[in-house]
């Protein structure tokens, strides 16, 4: 089994945001189950920072279904290794937004004022997303679109 982080540039604009990651959200959920492939989308105003994990096909495939998509840009991998168990359990894809009611999480785990994942390390990522997913953050069903 294969994990892969990766940050782009949220270029999904303000108008219409959330109906966008509900979307983005349901088919992420929908696909990633299909291929039994887990993971965690964080993201803000500026950034997507996401974990995937499962068989190393099926990762490849969606990271390259990512590369394409247009509500992302200047995609780059953090990190790619083997992985000996899951992180995510049985989460298709769980996502949590930074705002006031996660901000303090953020601040806790990446000493950073900002969301910025050229500075993010791959344990303070994951340790993050743990957080965010143990304090119901990480909201991991899918969402009407």
């Amino acid at each position: 089994m294969k994990r892969l982080i990766y940050y782009s540039e949220n270029k999904i604009g303000l108008a219409g945001r959330a109906m966008q990651i509900a979307r983005l959200q349901a088919v992420a959920v929908d696909r990633n189950r299909k291929v039994q492939v887990t993971g965690a989308l964080v993201y803000d105003d500026l950034w997507f920072i996401q974990a995937l994990e499962g068989e190393a096909s099926a990762v490849k495939s969606i990271y390259d279904r990512i590369l394409s998509d247009k509500r992302h840009a200047n995609p780059k991998i953090l990190a790619l290794a083997n992985a000996s168990s899951r992180l995510f359990g049985d989460w298709s894809m769980g996502f949590a937004e930074r705002n006031a009611s996660t901000e303090p999480l953020f601040g806790v785990h990446w000493f950073n004022k900002g969301m910025n994942p050229e500075t993010m390390t791959e344990r303070g990522i994951l340790t993050l997303m743990a957080e965010l997913g143990r304090q119901g953050f990480l909201d991991s069903r899918a969402k009407a679109a």
